[in-house]
């Protein structure tokens, strides 16, 4: 039975049977170490089962079907696919010809003939992926072992250069992996495998891709069942080298959990904003691999997978959210300021000019939150030049309020005191004058810091109105000038 990434409209092992829409189960999953990450891909349709509705986690994988895999995770499935099917075969031995980086002319590298996977097992030979030292030695339907599902991972992710036979260089491509792979702690086993193998085991280590054994070893004769190898694609999610269909999966915190008229419904929420989840009966939840209760689910960090209806049908708790309750005061601050920018991405950033004009970068915390008008689409909300104030727990931003403020343009009559006075005067809505004006941030027209204002100058302030209507509770938070 062929493990493998979904394709539309592509016909890979006969033994293939297509997961009905809706819900994904096996009977053979609950309580499996890998349940988790098999359902996380049958939830994607990246692997799917057999008409029995059985996954067989155990069995094992054999060669020609980790090349397909690989291949297709690699991100070469179009070039695959596209190849031309009648190139000449080398006489004599039922192969195929191609040729592997850097062969010369006349050295064609030769293929054997598979059932299936023709395309995919012939661009591994050719792009140096898969080195064959015989051909028609090649048993592609034998069990694959962690050696070589190595060796191609390594090859096809171009953490080492492709066709590399003794001591490989790992590939300028991937510098950060390059160095990842020299600073890995030796497998007590390594010594069994050529010296260039263990580079390649060293370079998917580094990655992230393949790991160890809780006591130090590697493994690399040992046999890979359909549950290592959905553990590998999972992590090669994780890391970006297989993209799943966009909007599919999402990440945030689970801030409400609910039943209504006997449908349970969850809300998400993230730095991007707050949605409502349908979470269908056969939906599943995980925590550290183990199914949990949904209504336990509150307020932790989490992967969601939705089906095509929108509806969250798995769920992955990570950790919990921090209440924040009960620490010490050295470990919180507050800023008041003014957004200069906001970075959503790998690394989540808010950027504020605070009160003294001094520009502060702000980490984000996973579970940060916006409040305030408008904060719908949660960070994204912000923009240049909107006052905020932020709340920080251990370095971190956990909660941003937009403040509602006002403004207002006019030329300074006189200063009395710790009173601003403007020309205008006052009129309905419109305040005539400022208290403790010189607590405000005073700046000029470009946004840089002055010293004070005077008699004369032309100014827009901005500033909080807590009690509308009322005199003298108005609150200045910045008086830029406008004439110089």
């Amino acid at each position: 039975m062929l493990f493998f990434l979904a394709c539309a409209g592509y016909s890979l092992h006969p033994a293939l049977a297509a997961l009905q829409q809706g819900a994904v189960s096996f009977s053979d999953i609950p309580g499996h170490w890998a349940q988790s990450e098999v359902m996380r891909l049958a939830t994607l349709e990246l692997v799917k089962g057999y008409p029995d509705r059985t996954y067989r986690p155990d069995q094992l994988v054999d060669r020609l079907e980790t090349v397909v895999l690989i291949i297709r995770a690699g991100g070469f499935a179009d070039e695959a696919e596209k190849r031309n099917p009648g190139k000449a075969k080398v006489a004599g031995t039922g192969a195929k010809t191609g040729k592997a980086p850097g062969a010369s002319e006349n050295k064609p590298v030769a293929t054997p003939r598979v059932p299936w996977g023709q395309a995919y097992l012939d661009l591994a030979v050719e792009k140096g992926f898969l080195l064959l030292d015989n051909p028609e030695e090649f048993d592609y339907a034998g069990p694959a072992t962690r050696l070589e599902v190595a060796r191609l991972l390594a090859r096809a992710l171009y953490l080492v250069s492709p066709g590399a036979t003794a001591g490989p260089q790992l590939s300028e491509k991937n510098g950060s992996f390059a160095d990842g792979a020299a600073d890995v702690k030796p497998f007590s086993d390594e010594a069994t495998v050529p010296p260039e193998d263990q580079v390649l085991i060293r370079a998917v280590a580094a990655a992230g891709v393949m790991t160890g054994y809780p006591d130090g070893t590697f493994r690399p004769g040992q046999y890979l069942t359909r549950a290592d190898m959905a553990v590998i694609l999972s992590r090669l999610i994780d890391r970006g080298w297989v993209k799943a269909t966009a909007g599919r999966r999402l990440a945030g915190w689970i801030s409400r959990v609910e039943t209504q008229k006997g449908r349970r419904e969850v809300e998400l929420t993230s730095l991007t904003g707050t949605q409502k989840l349908q979470v269908p009966d056969y939906a599943r939840c995980y925590r550290d691999g183990k199914e949990w209760p949904l209504e336990q689910a509150l307020n932790f960090r989490c992967e969601v997978i939705t089906d095509g209806r929108r509806q969250a049908v798995w769920i992955n708790l990570l950790e919990q959210r921090d209440s924040r309750t009960g620490l010490d005061k050295t470990s919180l601050e507050k800023i008041r300021g003014s957004v200069k920018s906001v970075a959503l991405g790998e690394d989540n950033l808010l950027v504020l000019s605070d009160m003294n004009c001094e520009n502060r970068a702000l980490l984000l915390a996973w579970d940060a939150v916006v409040e305030g008008k408008n904060a719908r689409q949660g960070f994204k909300s912000l923009k240049p030049g909107d006052f905020v104030d932020v709340e920080l727990a251990r370095g971190q931003v956990y909660k941003t309020v937009i403040l509602d403020v006002k403004t207002i343009s006019g030329t300074v009559a006189r200063l009395d005191g710790r009173r601003l006075y403007l020309k205008e005067g006052s009129s309905g809505n419109r305040p005539g004058w400022f208290n403790c004006w010189d607590w405000a941030r005073i700046v000029d027209k470009n946004g840089i810091r002055k010293g004070s204002v005077s008699a004369g100058d032309q100014v827009k302030i901005t500033y909080l109105d807590p009690f509308p209507g009322e005199i003298d509770d108005e609150v200045v938070l910045e008086i830029k000038t406008t004439n110089s």
